[in-house]
């Protein structure tokens, strides 16, 4: 890092002292060499130089108020967008010199080295004064385009007064060139003034952090050095057509130069190269995103298959639980007791494990299809009682709604009971048996709603009063862990209606 600021050190004192050559080596050779450098042109030749350089003067005048007026909605650089203003005012006020310089057809009133002078060194004065003031303005100030457009009006202003202050009242401005003597001493100690102004602008433009680069305070302190020049020549010339007046031209193209590019710099450039950069970083921000996208599915796919490994052996571990618990029944061949507690178990049990199967096929594996679980169910029941359910027509209807499996479970289980129950116990000695089962979701509520037209339930039954495990594990089940509401009948059959919230747990996975 030290030694890249030691080589930027380096490359900014090469630029200035070739800046400082391109100035000095020129005054040297006109005193070392006065017959050979200094001399009067010809007025035809001077003039065509002297609108060719006014006229590159201009164009670089109304080029940065363009740049900075069009371009300050984007870049909200007050700073710059002053700097536009005040050279809208330098451009016109140069065009007014340009048109009134002696040789060039009268500009309303007869063209005079005094006239074009005047409006000179007015421009050279604003340009001086425009630049100290605009390293005082905060580059990020926001102004309205009504503030904005009272700016170029008060500009306007300034130079309508000018025109007319020179034009028609050039006796209130004092005399800055005679024909014949030269320049007043006027004209010299303004010259001197603007030359100190140029060297405040220097210091102030050296020290200022309000820039936006250290390439646009190069450009802006070039600028000043060579505009520093440019006076000097300018306070020393006895005819405004001798090689001080040549030199000093060259030497405002090339500072009004330099003074574009800090403009250009600032509006465009530096916007350009930061949305560039922002751009830059954005691509390296979002090709690391795919990369931690990629590494997140591939977590997250790990994982899916890890909790459907975990599923699929948990179901496994179910049934094996089943299996040992039918081999231990079969040491008792003829205890019906035993022989029902192992059914109802195994049933529950193939319950729990048919939720593991669903999950573990499902892509999703936090939640189930429900009509698909119930109609698994349902082959569940009637295989495990098909000696039982074959006169019985069992009509299921549900919906195509999804449950978690924290409430699917204790769904089948309720589901399993009613339908091992009406199978076992509510067609005896019937034929056309028939059982409804409907089940809905709608919004964050589901409804189950279980009816059979068997024998119905005793006269003297209370579901409140149950010692018996299923239907007591059945209420639990509905009102304790689902938070529902269970209302039953048993008068015509059996009825059911069970309604609960389906929003009680979230996802898990």
């Amino acid at each position: 890092m030290r030694n890249y600021k030691s080589f930027n050190n380096l490359k900014q004192i090469q630029f200035f002292g070739i800046i400082l050559i391109f100035c000095i080596v020129p005054l040297i050779c006109i005193g070392l060499f006065p017959d050979q450098f200094n001399k009067e042109y010809p007025i035809e030749s001077f003039v065509v130089f002297h609108n060719i350089t006014e006229i590159f003067s201009l164009i670089v005048s109304f080029s940065i108020f363009g740049v900075g007026y069009s371009s300050y909605p984007q870049s909200r650089n007050a700073q710059t967008y002053f700097l536009s203003i005040g050279f809208l005012v330098i451009g016109l006020i140069d065009f007014m010199h340009t048109m009134g310089y002696k040789g060039m057809p009268d500009f309303v009133t007869p063209n005079t080295g005094n006239k074009s002078t005047q409006f000179w060194l007015i421009a050279r004065f604003i340009t001086a004064l425009v630049f100290i003031v605009a390293i005082f303005i905060k580059p990020n100030k926001a102004y309205s385009v009504r503030r904005g457009n009272l700016y170029i009006f008060f500009a306007l202003l300034f130079v309508g007064s000018v025109y007319f202050l020179v034009i028609y009242n050039s006796h209130l401005f004092p005399d800055t060139y005679i024909h014949g003597v030269g320049l007043t001493p006027f004209k010299k100690k303004a010259e001197l003034v603007i030359m100190c102004m140029l060297i405040v602008a220097i210091v102030l433009y050296s020290i200022s952090r309000s820039l936006h680069s250290d390439k646009q305070k190069q450009y802006f302190l070039a600028a000043f050095i060579i505009c520093f020049f440019c006076e000097l020549v300018f306070a020393v010339y006895t005819s405004v057509f001798d090689i001080f007046n040549v030199l000093g031209h060259i030497f405002k193209v090339v500072a009004f130069q330099f003074i574009y590019n800090a403009v250009f710099v600032s509006a465009i450039n530096e916007p350009y190269e930061k949305l560039v950069h922002s751009n830059m970083l954005l691509s390296m921000e979002i090709q690391e995103n795919k990369e931690f996208a990629k590494v997140i599915q591939k977590s997250l796919k790990e994982k899916e298959n890890l909790i459907g490994e975990i599923f699929h052996r948990t179901k496994n571990s179910i049934e094996l639980v089943r299996s040992l618990l039918m081999i231990q029944s079969s040491g008792f061949p003829n205890d019906q007791n035993i022989r029902k507690i192992v059914e109802n178990t195994s049933l529950k049990i193939q319950t729990m494990s048919l939720v593991h199967d669903h999950l573990y096929q499902n892509k999703d594996l936090s939640e189930i299809q429900v009509s698909d679980y119930l109609l698994s169910l349902t082959k569940l029941v009637k295989t495990m009682y098909s000696n039982l359910g074959n006169g019985v027509d069992i009509q299921l209807d549900a919906n195509q709604g999804v449950l978690l499996l924290d409430t699917a479970v204790p769904l089948g289980l309720i589901f399993t009971e009613l339908l091992s129950n009406s199978l076992k116990y509510a067609f005896k000695d019937m034929e056309n048996g028939k059982i409804s089962i409907k089940f809905k979701i709608e919004g964050d509520r589901s409804h189950f709603d279980y009816k059979d037209n068997g024998v119905g339930l005793p006269a003297s039954f209370d579901t409140n009063d149950q010692k018996k495990l299923g239907l007591s594990l059945l209420k639990i089940i509905a009102e304790k862990q689902m938070g529902g509401t269970l209302s039953i009948d048993g008068t015509q059959g059996f009825s059911l209606q069970f309604d609960f919230p389906n929003n009680l747990y979230k996802r898990r996975v």
